[in-house]
């Protein structure tokens, strides 16, 4: 900054502006070089008429960002001062010529950390991609399945619908004839002297009779399995047995 600059400003002296710092006068003397040299002004700071450099409010604010980046941030203080005192000179240039080109190019710190933070954001949006990604295949899946479900239960009304539309066969004797209260009773096992007086009696007929019985119980047998269901009650009264001439010599 020229002297005719802080003409009209409270300036002070480095002893004060190391204090109000809280470094040594020998480094805020190290820190004013890195400054100038940073600038390309070596009167950067107004002097006194022994050449000792004076401070600006300005100037002391800027020393404190330019010690705070360096101290903070791990940078070099040449870094520190290129990003400090680059904007202060390019806004005190600005003033002076509105006309003049912006040839100001990122330093390699700046550049990284830029690339960095693009980095970060980059991976953050593609791991929201990803678990909006999980969700949209989740809900996708969970359409499927009512979509599967639907059809099943419009496949299984069907089915009820036709089988409604049967004919009742409730009342129809569907279980074996033979296991029928009517046929019990033929189908009930013969004593051991039933057995005698039925082989007698077999013994006894001649062939045609032996042939026109088998034939009869056939013909029996047949009429038995197409028999109506619908029987009545009177027909389903077991019918009392009957004995030949001789089973009663044969009980006694």
């Amino acid at each position: 900054m020229t002297k005719d600059k802080h003409d009209f400003e409270e300036l002070t002296a480095p002893a004060a502006t190391a204090k109000e710092l809280q470094i040594s006068v020998a480094t805020l003397r190290k820190y004013s070089l890195i400054v100038e040299k940073v600038a390309g002004k070596p009167d950067y700071y107004a002097r006194t008429k022994q050449n000792a450099r004076l401070y600006s409010k300005k100037d002391v604010q800027d020393l404190k960002d330019f010690h705070k980046l360096a101290q903070e941030n791990g940078l070099t203080l040449q870094e520190a001062a290129q990003q400090i005192f680059a904007v202060s000179d390019k806004s005190a240039k600005e003033s002076n010529a509105v006309d003049e080109p912006n040839n100001e190019v990122m330093s390699t710190p700046q550049v990284m950390k830029l690339l960095n933070a693009l980095q970060q954001t980059i991976g953050q949006q593609n791991s929201a991609l990803a678990k909006l990604q999980k969700q949209l295949n989740r809900i996708e899946k969970q359409n499927k399945d009512l979509l599967t479900r639907q059809k099943e239960l419009e496949n299984s009304s069907a089915k009820e619908a036709d089988f409604a539309s049967l004919p009742d066969i409730s009342g129809i004797v569907t279980d074996d004839l033979a296991t029928a209260p009517i046929f019990a009773e033929e189908n009930k096992p013969l004593t051991p002297a039933e057995k005698r007086a039925q082989v007698a009696n077999d013994e006894q007929k001649s062939s045609k009779e032996v042939h026109d019985e088998i034939l009869s119980k056939a013909q029996e047998n047949a009429q038995k399995s197409t028999v109506n269901a619908h029987r009545t009650l009177s027909d389903m009264q077991v019918k009392p047995e009957k004995k030949h001439w001789w089973q009663k010599f044969i009980d006694m």
